[in-house]
């Protein structure tokens, strides 16, 4: 037997959306027989989602569930999301991007861009470039098609600045209706959805009842939901960790999965000392000119397998393309050898690991 226990919003911001907070109390042994097999077959239908970044994929599979990614700003977090979601898409799955500060016509040339380079390095453009170009160029036109193929599975959901919680839950529920499948639903980004006008709530509060919100929907739903963070200003010379988003609310402990996009050179002198700040800037500013960008993804939560892991990357800012660096695979929490790929080191087709598992 299940009961739903409902009790009144605490916040006003939630009694003006219309929502309320409950709980449900269920008898296990009703659960387990009634309910549980169900469960998880349709944990089973939404699961086990391929990033498109082979070192990714080789350590995990993505699953229904809340991921939350921070990085600074400018170092092409939204490119990264972008990208992994053109590359789910590649491979079959619908993907639902709430862009809340670019527009269509900026994520389209970024797909494009991309494209172009990874055919052909020496003659890509930038997404600026691509959206000043000649359009009938045949290096333009062949990335065009490519992007087609797969392009009615991504679906853009423009924001410009103005949407709301509700407005984004709305959005999603209506794509499930009417399209009978549940997307993948990328959000760019956290900080930038708007209250209600009836909200008096600081930022901080605001942020924290957002997370909730959206844990909430994707746990009804059983999506797996990927959204983009902001992190703390005194982040911008440290190494990213939980603190990094202490000021984001209650993401560290509401998100299943918690990744972060830093510099690799976040590791090395002056960044190991205190002090020092004139250097750890020109630092991070040769950093950020060179090309390729080396970048690193870093895992500091997974409740869906292994508990850390660290991905290298060469990322090309002109291009908008992340282009995973296999050699830097951080394997030392990730054991055994396995068909699938939920803690265990599995080697992607093609690629060669500089060691034996």
């Amino acid at each position: 037997m299940e009961e739903q226990l409902t009790s009144p919003a605490s916040e006003p911001a939630a009694q003006a959306a219309g929502t309320a907070s409950s709980i449900k109390k269920t008898n296990m042994a009703d659960y387990y027989e009634n309910q549980f097999a169900s469960d998880v077959e349709n944990f089973k239908k939404g699961g086990k989602l391929k990033s498109g970044y082979a070192n990714i994929d080789a350590i995990t599979n993505l699953y229904p569930g809340l991921y939350v990614i921070g990085a600074i700003s400018s170092l092409g977090k939204t490119t990264f999301i972008h990208q992994m979601g053109d590359q789910m898409a590649e491979a079959g799955n619908h993907v639902l991007f709430f862009s809340l500060e670019q527009s269509i016509l900026e994520l389209a040339s970024k797909s494009i861009a991309r494209t172009m380079a990874q055919e052909d390095q020496k003659n890509g453009l930038s997404s600026l470039q691509v959206r000043r170009a000649d359009l009938s160029d045949s290096l333009i036109a062949s990335a065009i098609n490519k992007c087609k193929i797969y392009s009615d599975k991504m679906t853009i959901v423009e924001c410009s600045f103005r949407a709301t919680i509700d407005d984004i839950a709305n959005t999603v529920h209506e794509y499930i209706k009417q399209n009978n499948v549940k997307p993948v639903v990328i959000i760019d980004y956290l900080q930038v959805i708007q209250p209600s006008p009836e909200s008096k709530m600081t930022t901080k509060d605001l942020v924290d009842y957002h997370v909730r919100r959206l844990k909430v929907l994707q746990t009804d739903n059983q999506l797996t939901m990927i959204v983009i963070s902001s992190l703390n200003r005194q982040n911008y010379m440290t190494a990213i960790d939980f603190e990094s988003f202490k000021e984001s609310g209650g993401i560290e402990y509401t998100a299943d999965v918690l990744w972060g996009l830093q510099l690799q050179c976040i590791h090395n002198e002056p960044f190991t000392q205190q002090n020092k700040i004139n250097e750890k800037r020109q630092k991070i500013i040769e950093a950020k000119k060179a090309v390729p960008r080396k970048i690193e993804l870093i895992c500091l939560k997974n409740r869906f397998g292994v508990s850390s892991y660290t991905c290298q990357f060469d990322y090309y800012p002109k291009y908008d393309w992340f282009k995973p660096d296999l050699t830097g695979l951080d394997i030392s929490d990730t054991y055994g050898s396995d068909t699938d790929t939920d803690g265990f080191m599995t080697v992607p087709e093609g690629y060669e690991l500089p060691w034996s598992i």
